[in-house]
């Protein structure tokens, strides 16, 4: 049957493009993502909701794929994943990372970033260690540009005082 086998070759087509589709979306979106889900969740918790909200997304790809902001919404269903982690209660483990070589770190910073809520965390880590812009930082966590503002500016004035700076 010629016609069947056409099918076959058109339908395979059409899955190697929308394997095609994803992972380029796993490489652009994901790597925010998981960036966004560490600094809110920490180490452990926040690779696992971000495995778990790609898992998702392959699964509801036809879906996900024409959202208008599909960052933001699997955000959402990755923080959702992560509450039972929250409801024990558990410290949160932040990645030591140096984005900038070049400036001096503060070894008390890492513990003060801890003691943030975890919107001030994502916003100040996202901004100033990302160099990702208020609006990015918006689109992806769902907050308003307005939220971004205080959660940086509450952020960094909390971080000062963890590390006993002048305000």
């Amino acid at each position: 049957m010629p016609g069947l086998s056409q099918g076959v070759g058109a339908l395979q087509g059409v899955v190697i493009d929308a394997v095609d589709d994803f992972d380029r979306f796993v490489s652009v979106v994901g790597a925010r993502l998981r960036r966004v889900l560490i600094a809110h969740h920490g180490v452990e918790v926040g690779n696992d909701a971000t495995d778990e909200a790609l898992a998702y997304a392959w699964e509801h790809w036809g879906r996900v794929q024409v959202m208008d902001n599909p960052a933001g919404y699997l955000y959402r269903v990755a923080s959702s994943s992560a509450r039972r982690h929250r409801r024990w209660r558990r410290t949160v483990d932040l990645p030591f990372e140096r984005t900038r070589p070049d400036e001096p770190s503060d070894p008390g910073l890492h513990t003060a970033l801890a003691t943030l809520t975890p919107p001030q965390r994502v916003c100040v880590v996202l901004v100033h260690v990302y160099d990702w812009t208020y609006d990015q930082t918006a689109e992806v966590t769902g907050y308003s540009v307005a939220a971004v503002t205080n959660h940086v500016h509450r952020g960094l004035r909390g971080l000062r005082r963890a590390l006993g700076e002048p305000s």
